[in-house]
């Protein structure tokens, strides 16, 4: 029973006492098994990906009130379950077309650039309790940092691919996710300044009350801006194929095309974990203390339920044009991101934490309380004016 009540732990010393026991030296022993290690935490996100592409698609066709992939014939399987092999098997065969006059290099590197930062991410995330690729006292900057860095990946798409519609596409993408990352980094500080560390264990540590209890406003700014950077509806402008054929990816095709896709649900995994460890208490959950490997299991449940909140927008909702959605994210989410860190800053120095966990909570509590009736109130009173008419 010791060995089931903290699983994954117990395995990989079980692992690190095998090697050691073929006499190879200490630091090959190490080495060994670091990479094992990467190899396995790299699997769990493309793995995850594989059942989030059968996940949305059965949530499409549900509330499209349409057939789902377990009608799609022979191939579906049981549940509609062997359709995203049947795709990933059809992808890998397709031909690999490269545009004459496309940058090769660039061309190339771009969908390995894509799914590459896509995966790096999840080194930092706890998976568990005691369970994390790399514990980095700076995990949130890393995070921030691979994140900023998917521009990079869009910006080569559109430039190598050596078309006017990739690339002003690849424009746009940028111009979205840079106007939506300044209001997410903003509302990531806030939890920074509230737990006092950038280390993803020390965030869960701290929340003895989740923060989407504690902080409604800045976890509804993370999820808000999360949305943009995913590309999601009523945000979703990266791949408009009414409009812009499609987008940055429009010259890519076989399993080059399959890495974009791949990197696409992978970041929409990545930010459900993100969002579940500094809004949900990330592994923390009731008889963890008894059962470590349930730490998992809450993190999973987080996960999937911050997924369905995306799915269920991202099929009830229209998009909204680019000038809409660069206005919403600059004239309101980043203004609203600054006050709350002032108004966050405030409640701190007014209530410090030695006044106890539960008094600054609900200090904390009422003033995004009050924040949001503010916001309300002078939203209403700006829809009640009368639109300008600019004459043509």
């Amino acid at each position: 029973m010791e060995f089931l009540k903290d699983l994954i732990t117990n395995i990989g010393l079980r692992f690190q006492g095998l090697l050691a026991s073929t006499s190879l030296p200490e630091v090959w022993v190490r080495v060994i098994t670091l990479v094992a290690g990467a190899l396995v935490l790299a699997t769990v996100p493309l793995v995850a990906a594989a059942f989030l592409i059968w996940l949305e698609r059965k949530i499409a066709a549900r509330i499209g009130d349409r057939l789902g992939p377990n009608n799609s014939g022979a191939y579906g399987g049981p549940w509609g379950l062997f359709q995203v092999f049947a795709d990933a098997i059809k992808l890998f065969t397709k031909e690999d077309v490269i545009p004459t006059t496309a940058d090769r290099r660039v061309f190339n590197i771009a969908p390995t650039l894509a799914l590459a930062i896509a995966v790096l991410t999840w080194a930092v995330i706890p998976l568990g309790e005691g369970l994390i690729g790399s514990d980095l006292n700076v995990g949130i900057l890393y995070m921030l940092s691979l994140g900023s860095a998917r521009t990079i990946a869009t910006l080569a798409a559109g430039w190598g691919s050596n078309n006017k519609y990739a690339m002003l596409e690849a424009l746009r993408g940028i111009a979205t996710l840079v106007s939506a990352e300044i209001p997410q980094i903003l509302s990531v500080l806030v939890v920074v300044m509230v737990t006092g560390s950038f280390s993803m264990q020390d965030i869960i540590a701290a929340q003895d009350v989740p923060f989407l209890f504690t902080l409604p406003i800045t976890a509804s700014l993370f999820f808000i801006a999360s949305l943009v950077v995913l590309g999601r509806r009523p945000f979703g402008l990266v791949e408009a194929n009414s409009e812009i054929a499609a987008g940055c990816f429009i010259e890519y095709s076989g399993m080059k095309f399959g890495m974009f896709y791949i990197a696409e649900f992978v970041n929409q995994l990545t930010v459900a974990a993100i969002f579940s460890t500094l809004f949900l208490g990330g592994w923390r959950g009731p008889w963890v203390g008894q059962a470590p490997v349930l730490s998992t299991l809450w993190l999973v449940l987080k996960i999937l339920l911050f997924i369905l909140m995306i799915q269920f927008f991202q099929y009830t909702l229209p998009r909204l044009r680019i000038d809409q959605n660069l206005g919403f994210n600059c004239k309101f989410l980043t203004p609203l991101a600054l006050v709350n860190i002032c108004v966050v800053a405030l409640v701190g120095k007014a209530v410090p934490a030695s006044t106890g966990p539960w008094v600054r909570t609900g200090a904390l509590l009422g003033a995004n309380v009050l924040l949001a009736l503010v916001v309300l109130a002078v939203t209403r009173r700006q829809a009640r004016q009368p639109a300008v008419r600019v004459s043509g």
